[in-house]
């Protein structure tokens, strides 16, 4: 899964990298952006903040409106399979909503995600994630970064009426594995402007953007606890764990 990443660029460095228009609005960067959190999302139309945390529009009202119906029964089948994907980090918050993340394996025949993966594609700028690694019941943080620490676009859905998003992850590349079996779906930049195209609907052209990012373009590195607890946002988040 894909349960904590980092925009640590000015907004202006994300407008240039994806050849935006300024955003109407401020966003803070941040080390360590958490589920639950507002922050930008580019789509067709330009840069938009939602909430991480995708609410499908027949599952509830307007968002924050009112409570929300529960996507499956308990103990249905697809609530088991998309729990074990979408469950916030155990250092969030509880109160948090909806699905983090989405799986690109059925993606476009899920009733959570079906819709969006057609219609409201965007893309989740980022220059870092982080996986944990668990052993004998510890979990030990990691970051991810481009060779050169540059903006990247991970593939993402969104719901108009409600305002959220999720990442979409997939089977992990080799270097990601060495730490956790699943990754977020980074797109390659020739491939952004086809993704978040609405009027681009065709599964066999999407889907197979959906795969894990190439290893030899990454590294990954070790960080302090730091950013277990989603309340610490500076770059001690990022920084190299000093053995």
């Amino acid at each position: 899964m894909c349960g904590r990443y980092s925009q640590s660029f000015d907004l202006a460095e994300v407008v240039k990298r994806f050849g935006l228009k300024q955003a109407p609005f401020n966003a803070k960067a941040s080390y360590n952006i958490a589920p639950g959190a507002q922050v930008p999302v580019i789509c067709a139309a330009g840069l938009r903040q939602m909430k991480w945390g995708f609410v499908p529009a027949w599952s509830a009202g307007a968002f924050g409106a009112g409570t929300s119906v529960p996507l499956f029964s308990a103990g249905n089948t697809l609530e088991r399979k998309f729990s074990e994907e979408t469950a916030p980090d155990s250092a969030a918050t509880p109160e948090r909503e909806g699905f983090i993340n989405a799986r690109a394996e059925g993606i476009a025949s899920r009733p959570a995600f079906r819709n969006a993966f057609y219609r409201n594609r965007c893309i989740v700028p980022a220059d870092a994630f982080y996986e944990w690694q668990t052993s004998a019941g510890a979990r030990t943080p990691y970051r991810f970064e481009m060779r050169d620490k540059g903006l990247f676009g991970m593939a993402g859905v969104y719901e108009e009426k409600t305002g959220t998003f999720a990442i979409i992850t997939a089977a992990a590349s080799a270097l990601v594995r060495t730490v956790h079996h699943r990754m977020p779906v980074i797109l390659e930049p020739r491939h952004e402007a086809l993704w978040v195209d609405p009027r681009m609907r065709d599964s066999e052209t999407l889907l197979p953007l959906l795969r894990a990012y190439d290893s030899s373009k990454m590294h990954l590195y070790r960080v302090s606890d730091t950013v277990n607890d989603p309340v610490n946002d500076s770059p001690d988040c990022a920084r190299p764990l000093q053995a």
